[in-house]
């Protein structure tokens, strides 16, 4: 990309850019106290005009690190702000956000990916953070007869959601063209870019549509530039390829929702997770992510009558939220995103890792609650109720090792050499995987006790709302990071043993 140095150092440009950063600020903070205009839109301005000029970077930075340390100062000094309830031009909103300290965490993501390889993403990525989501806000209020939505958190409205598809669409088609030709590379035809524009929005929609707290700020751009990462370097046939694993992600959520395995966030989630995963496998990571959600699935549903019975002892039912389907597919995405950027096979095999012990953990509990006898502690060796945490049984034991060997066997295809051994590895960490879950949700996991009906419950509210009372385990420790430790073993676990035997 062209850049023209203004200066002999570029630190003279970071003095300026800084300078003007912290003018815009001082500006918002002015017209928030002096002329009563909202913080909501103090925030817009500042918003707009810094991702206008954090744009500009790689046209006037040769090195990265000038920009990189705009970004850290910025990381900081806004973490502070938020911490210490100043500069709230730049932070009011109706809602609590950290969307200042994204903002520059994103820039500083972006840099370390794209700019001495493609800085031509880290202007799509940026500029689609700075305008997309402004207007989603702007048309957000502005319009009447809004339609909401809720799929974590924050509450959303379809002409916002549409909006962002709409820019980033338009900027990931015509700014990218734009970048390609000012680089002289060869611009993509036109029907490439609009399928790769559609791609892209997708992605983006769905990121900025699970965000919470401003976490946009990073699932958006992020996504996005991710997205086009993917998609700039296939061939039309390839990218129509991405389109319809798109459109199965849809298929396999939609259904998932309807069927009530998936909540409606969950199913949103799933979606983005599997747009991304699949578009940078293909077909060799699609299996595993079918077999164990298709498979989980139906185990839930079979063992929900059963299960209906531990309503008021487990926390969560055989409805998958967003929050638990990413504990159980969040280590494989990153894997997935890992394994993009560097190729190397070690993270297909991570990948595979999390997947065997997310599903070994999901088979140990949907079998293990049709067991005849009673459970007793993994811990303690004692008898424990049925859907106690950390409670085993034979028959829950052998559905464990029954769901990592499934899994793995899914994966295995694409591996042309040392098949065995990589099969006993991925489905020997799945079961180690599972058996740390159980550990930890029988000792550090948070149980609860209803003052009302004495009953120990993962809950935190029983018998109508009722509010439960911490008897062991941390509260901030619950079942969703518990099986995010479990897939991150198997994941790392898989890792440790092929470095040691390969």
């Amino acid at each position: 990309m062209p850049t023209i140095v203004p200066f002999h150092s570029e630190w003279i440009t970071f003095v300026i850019i800084f300078a003007l950063i912290m003018a815009l600020i001082g500006l918002s903070e002015v017209l928030r106290r002096r002329l009563n205009i909202s913080g909501e839109h103090t925030r817009q301005m500042v918003h707009v005009g810094v991702g206008l000029l954090v744009v500009t970077s790689p046209f006037i930075f040769r090195s990265a690190v000038p920009p990189a340390v705009l970004a850290l100062i910025f990381i900081i000094l806004n973490l502070v702000a938020l911490q210490t309830e100043r500069l709230k031009g730049m932070h009011s909103t109706t809602r609590t956000s950290y969307g200042t300290v994204f903002f520059p965490l994103t820039f500083l993501i972006l840099i370390g990916l794209y700019w001495y390889t493609d800085p031509a993403l880290l202007v799509v990525g940026m500029l689609i953070m700075t305008i997309a989501d402004p207007a989603a806000a702007v048309i957000g209020t502005r319009t009447r007869h809004l339609r909401t939505f809720t799929l974590w958190h924050d509450t959303k409205t379809v002409q916002g959601s549409l909006t962002v598809f709409l820019v980033t669409f338009v900027i990931a088609t015509g700014v990218f063209a734009l970048a390609r030709a000012i680089d002289h590379v060869t611009v993509p035809g036109i029907l490439n870019l609009l399928i790769i524009g559609v791609c892209v929005g997708i992605v983006g929609m769905l990121g900025e549509a699970l965000s919470r707290a401003g976490s946009d700020n990073l699932t958006l751009p992020l996504g996005s530039a991710l997205m086009l990462d993917i998609m700039q370097s296939l061939t039309f046939r390839e990218q129509l390829a991405v389109l319809g694993w798109i459109l199965l992600s849809f298929l396999l959520a939609y259904m998932s929702y309807k069927l009530k395995a998936l909540t409606r966030g969950g199913a949103a989630g799933a979606m983005l997770l599997g747009s991304i995963v699949f578009s940078i496998g293909g077909v060799y990571w699609v299996i595993p992510m079918v077999t164990f959600f298709i498979l989980s699935s139906i185990l839930s549903k079979i063992g929900k009558l059963r299960k209906t019975i531990l309503a008021g002892v487990v926390a969560k039912g055989s409805n998958r939220d967003l929050l638990q389907v990413y504990a159980n597919g969040g280590v494989a995405l990153v894997m997935a995103i890992v394994y993009f950027y560097t190729k190397q096979d070690i993270f297909y095999f991570m990948f595979l890792g999390s997947l065997a012990a997310a599903t070994a953990d999901t088979w140990g509990t949907e079998i293990g609650v049709f067991a005849k006898r009673q459970p007793i502690h993994i811990v303690t060796r004692k008898p424990v109720p049925t859907g106690t945490s950390g409670g085993i049984t034979v028959l829950g034991t052998s559905g464990l090792c029954a769901g990592a060997g499934v899994l793995t066997l899914s994966g295995i295809l694409p591996i042309d050499y040392a098949i065995t051994l990589l099969f006993i590895i991925i489905a020997f960490s799945g079961v180690a995987g599972a058996i740390v879950d159980s550990i930890l949700g029988g000792t550090l996991q948070a149980q609860y006790s209803c003052p009302q009906c004495g009953k120990m419950t993962e809950k935190k509210a029983h018998c109508g709302g009722q509010s439960t009372t911490l008897i062991s385990g941390h509260q901030w420790i619950d079942n969703d990071l518990v099986n995010l430790v479990c897939t991150a073993t198997g994941a790392l676990l898989v890792g440790v043993l092929y470095l040691l035997l390969f």
